[in-house]
């Protein structure tokens, strides 16, 4: 039921699908996609079949057919799933009746064939038992998938019965030319089995001999290289070999040297360690490394020639993880990156010609990392380089997001749009935590005084809508909101400090706030803009470091001044002594004047 599983979700939009009679002694299934509904035929026709069983002989795939077999001819995908506890044998030209089933299949079209075989105690491949006779000759585009699963009981007998050793390792067994001529572009083999073990006497060159492969993925355990004299007379073409798999260690053991293959891929995944040493220098084939999850830090520390693609679903991304791997042509980060060393996209060199971000999540990265990726984009979008890179995904973000708006920006590389594109979001933008996007949107927007009226006008039009989102952001309109918003638009360097200016500016913006107490009996919000526009709008001048560092209140009427404030008390109190000096100089004076002493006669 994998197998039906996995179709039923891949062709979300089948409108319907029925039983169908296709080969009597399996159980067949037949679905119908929406591509089948646009065909106007007297018959109706299906894309996808998918039958199961539990034996297989020679003539499960012959004549006589089912009632439906010469009625559908143009499915795009077949799927078998054979259920089997005992020995399987696939025959000589086993399936090659299933090309009549792709014979009115439109050529351009990519058709798939997959073949599952469940539960088996041993397996059989018989000489020409897989051929491209089972394709049409007509179809460019040929996938073929091939998944082992063989029964847990025989697994363990590998294990614990090393009388049953030879028969037990013949589990697998490939006659010699049993996959000769097969031409395909991509054959995919899952080979389930416990501790990675291939219990097959066969090597990977006597079952691959005289094919023509584009890609070969091998998936789990994998299919052994041969050390013999085999090796020098393999004439297979098999253009890219990708091995997947979960290994503790990444060297040449979990991953050996296939010498026939053109190119070579290693994908690894949840690898705790890795020895680059032991693939140099025989590994003159290894193009592709992909590090998926894995539990250490990566450091590609001796030099591959021939490596030329990376793919890393790492952490962290230091000076050491790239070490020895400046000369690769292709880097893809991926979605787990949270950290990026400030030096290792400077020391990325001329060489790298894609470099692809696609899966990595900006939100889930430190801001430090998250803004320095930033830069580099927007520094390599204004140069003249042949790097191609692919920007990250950006569909799943708020609108109002300002990496969002920022890559949107970059990536059309335009940075001149009408003032009046000008938005909230842009707004907020301008104070984004990223210095980079913060300058972007600033520059982007440089406003003069008009229109920077104009937009706090238009939004407290749409104060209602915009207070949903963000009801945290001010967005009334008054005299020191235009002055600071200009300020933090459009600072500039130029320091004024001119006293005469400055008293005007403070005359005007009393005068401003004095009619702001009329405010509360104005009903009319447009008759209170009218009346905020029709003052001249004061010229803000810079403050000194002092001033900043002073508590500002927006709404002050008058400035309190502590220096005055001391010197008027000191004035006060001067002139108390003063005054109680002058009394007691009077009241001395007197008292020696005017009263003289009597003498006492006793």
């Amino acid at each position: 039921m994998f197998i039906l599983l996995i179709l039923l979700i891949r062709f979300s939009l089948v409108y319907s699908s029925t039983t169908c009679s296709i080969f009597p002694s399996l159980n067949c299934s037949c679905f119908q996609s929406n591509i089948d509904l646009n065909v106007t035929l007297t018959t109706k026709i299906y894309s996808h079949l998918y039958c199961q069983g539990n034996s297989l002989n020679k003539t499960t795939f012959q004549y006589p057919f089912g009632s439906d077999f010469k009625h559908q001819s143009r499915f795009r995908t077949i799927s078998i799933e054979i259920f089997n506890k005992n020995h399987v044998e696939i025959h000589s030209r086993q399936f090659d009746s299933l090309a009549m089933l792709f014979s009115q299949t439109n050529p351009d079209i990519q058709v798939n064939i997959s073949l599952r075989f469940d539960g088996f105690s041993q397996i059989t491949f018989h000489e020409y038992s897989l051929t491209s006779a089972m394709f049409q000759q007509k179809h460019q585009n040929k996938n073929l998938r091939i998944d082992f699963i063989p029964s847990t009981y025989n697994l363990t007998q590998i294990e614990t019965n090393e009388e049953n050793m030879t028969n037990i390792e013949e589990q697998f067994h490939f006659s010699s030319n049993c996959f000769s001529g097969l031409i395909v572009s991509q054959l995919t083999i899952y080979i389930h089995t416990k501790e990675d073990y291939f219990s097959s006497l066969s090597s990977f060159e006597q079952i691959f001999n005289n094919t023509n492969i584009g890609e070969l993925h091998l998936h789990g355990t994998i299919i052994p290289p041969s050390l013999s004299s085999l090796n020098r007379t393999f004439k297979g073409h098999i253009r890219s070999l990708i091995l997947h798999r979960h290994v503790d260690i990444i060297d040449s053991t979990s991953f050996p040297f296939y010498s026939h293959v053109y190119s070579y891929t290693i994908h690894s995944i949840e690898a705790h360690s890795m020895n680059l040493s032991s693939f140099v220098p025989s590994y003159i084939n290894l193009r592709r490394l992909e590090i998926m999850k894995p539990s250490f830090e990566v450091s590609i520390n001796y030099l591959i020639p021939s490596l030329d693609f990376l793919t890393l679903d790492i952490e962290h991304l230091t000076d050491k993880t790239l070490l020895a791997a400046r000369h690769i042509r292709h880097l893809k980060l991926g979605s787990r990156l949270r950290t990026i060393n400030s030096d290792v996209l400077n020391l990325l060199s001329n060489r790298l010609y894609y470099f692809d971000l696609s899966d990595i999540d900006l939100s889930q990265m430190t801001l430090d990392s998250h803004c320095l990726l930033l830069k580099y984009l927007s520094n390599n979008s204004q140069q003249q380089q042949q790097l191609n890179i692919i920007y990250p995904r950006i569909e799943n973000l708020n609108e109002c997001n300002c990496d969002r708006l920022f890559l949107n920006s970059i990536q059309i590389n335009s940075k001149s749009y009408s003032n009046n594109n000008y938005s909230t979001c842009s707004k907020l933008c301008m104070f984004s935590d990223c210095q980079i996007i913060s300058e972007y949107f600033k520059e982007k927007y440089s406003l003069n005084k008009d229109d920077l009226i104009y937009i706090v006008n238009e939004t407290i039009k749409d104060k209602n809508n915009s207070n949903e989102h963000f009801s945290s952001i001010d967005l009334y309109s008054d005299p020191i909101d235009v002055d600071m918003m200009s300020f933090l638009i459009n600072q500039t360097d130029e320091q004024e400090r001119n006293e005469t200016q400055r008293r005007l500016t403070t005359t005007t913006t009393i005068s401003i706030i004095i009619d702001m107490a009329n405010i509360s009996v104005i009903e009319n919000i447009e008759e209170y803009d009218d009346k905020i526009y029709s003052y001249s709008t004061p010229k803000f001048i810079e403050p000194s470091i002092d001033e900043m560092n002073e508590p500002q209140d927006p709404y002050r009427i008058l400035s309190f001044s502590w220096l005055s404030f001391f010197i008027g008390v000191s004035v006060v109190f001067l002139l108390i002594i003063i005054l109680s000096f002058i009394i007691f100089l009077i009241v001395q004076y007197r008292k020696n004047h005017n009263f003289k002493p009597v003498p006492v006669y006793v």
